[in-house]
C-alpha cells in the first residue's frame, strides 16, 4: 500500500512538473519582444532603471538594424518600436536623456526624437559626432585627445596593461597608462612606461580647482570602495570625458559624462593641467 501511495505521488508531481514546464518555456519564448540586456531580465524579471540624467549631445545611430524602444528595454512597459530602418529614422540624433539600469553605468538607454516620435535605443548602438566642436587652442591636448579618441571603442579595459612596448602596439591598457599614451602622442612625457599609476600622475602638472576644469585635463576619482585617485580621466568639455573604465559604454576606452550621477559622485576634486 506504502508502494502504491508513493507512485500515485510521484505522478503527480512529475505532471505538475510537467506543467510548469510548459509555462516557463511559454514565459521564455525566444520570439517575443523587446529583447532587453538579456531574455530573461526583460521578461521575467524586468530590468530597473537606477539613473536618469540630461543626456543632451549629437550622436549617430551606428546601423539600420538598431533596435528602437518606447522605454528603456525590458523596463515595464516598454515596447520594441522595431528597426531604424523600418522607423525611417535619421541616422545623426540629437539625445536629450539617458537612463542607466541594474546599477550599471554601461547598460544604458538614450532618449532622442525624430519626426514627433520619441525612441529609445541602446548606448552600445550610438557613437559621438560632431566631437571636434569642442576642440580648443592647445595644440599639445588637442593631439593628445585625438590619439584617445582614435582608440574608442577599440581598446578593452585591461588592468596593469600598456607598461611595455607589446601592450602599448597592440592599445592594451588601463586608465593611467591610457593617459599617458594619449600624452606621449603630444610628445609630453608623464613618468616611467613601466611604473605610472593614477599616484604618480596626481603628482603631474599642475594642479587646479575642480572648478575651473579646462579641455585636456585629467582628474581623479574615489571609488565606492573608498580608494582615493582610484581612477583617472582626460576632460574633453560640456561635461564630456575619455576614459578606459570598465564601465565605459564600451567596456574600455571611451566617453562618459559627468551628468551621470554614478560618475559625478566619486569625482573627489583632484585636477591637474598637463599642458599649459
Amino acid at each position: 500500500m506504502k508502494h502504491k501511495k508513493f507512485a500515485i505521488w510521484s505522478a503527480g508531481i512529475a505532471v505538475v512538473a510537467i506543467f510548469g514546464f510548459v509555462a516557463v518555456k511559454s514565459t521564455l519564448s525566444p520570439d517575443s519582444m523587446p529583447a532587453a540586456v538579456t531574455q530573461v531580465k526583460g521578461e521575467v524579471a524586468p530590468n530597473h532603471v537606477f539613473q536618469t540624467y540630461k543626456y543632451p549631445y549629437k550622436l549617430r545611430l551606428k546601423a539600420n538594424s538598431t533596435k528602437l524602444f518606447s522605454a528603456p528595454a525590458g523596463t515595464r512597459g516598454a515596447k520594441y518600436l522595431g528597426t531604424v530602418s523600418d522607423n525611417k529614422v535619421t541616422k545623426n540624433i540629437m539625445a536629450t536623456r539617458r537612463s542607466d539600469l541594474n546599477g550599471s553605468a554601461k547598460t544604458g538607454y538614450i532618449k532622442f526624437k525624430d519626426k514627433a516620435h520619441t525612441y529609445w535605443v541602446s548606448a552600445q548602438q550610438v557613437s559621438f559626432r560632431d566631437l571636434n566642436a569642442l576642440a580648443g587652442n592647445n595644440a599639445k591636448v588637442e593631439t593628445a585627445i585625438k590619439a584617445g579618441l582614435k582608440l574608442v571603442g577599440h581598446s578593452g579595459y585591461d588592468y596593469g596593461g600598456g607598461r611595455n612596448i607589446a601592450d602599448v602596439k597592440h592599445h592594451k591598457f588601463d586608465c593611467s597608462s591610457f593617459v599617458r599614451y594619449c600624452y606621449s602622442k603630444a610628445g609630453i612625457t608623464l613618468g616611467d612606461l613601466s611604473s605610472v599609476t593614477t599616484y604618480t600622475l596626481v603628482e603631474m602638472g599642475q594642479p587646479e580647482k575642480f572648478k575651473n576644469l579646462k579641455r585636456g585635463d585629467l582628474f581623479f576619482f574615489t571609488n565606492s570602495k573608498g580608494q582615493v585617485n582610484s581612477h583617472v580621466a582626460m576632460y574633453l568639455g560640456n561635461n564630456l570625458f575619455l576614459h578606459d573604465h570598465r564601465q565605459s559604454d564600451t567596456g574600455g576606452v571611451g566617453i562618459s559624462t559627468l551628468n551621470a550621477p554614478s560618475w559625478r559622485k566619486e569625482t573627489n576634486g583632484t585636477v591637474r593641467r598637463i599642458a599649459v
